[in-house]
C-alpha cells in the first residue's frame, strides 16, 4: 500500500504553531521570515488538494 492510497487519517494538532521549525524564507524586500509549523501544514494541506494521481499504466 502507498502512502497516497492510505486511508487513516490522524489529525496532527500542534500546540505552539507559531513555533519556528528551523529555515527561514526572504520576503521580496530581502528580509528574513522563519518557517513556522504553521506554514508547513498549510503547505502540506495545499499539496493534498492539488494532488493528481496518476494514470495506470498498463
Amino acid at each position: 500500500m502507498s502512502l497516497q492510497n492510505s486511508t487513516n487519517h490522524v489529525p496532527v494538532v500542534r500546540t505552539t504553531p507559531k513555533l519556528a521549525v528551523g529555515g527561514a524564507i526572504l520576503d521580496k524586500d530581502g528580509h528574513e521570515i522563519l518557517i513556522t509549523e504553521e506554514m508547513v501544514q498549510t503547505a502540506c494541506q495545499e499539496c493534498d488538494k492539488n494532488w493528481v494521481k496518476p494514470e495506470k499504466q498498463d
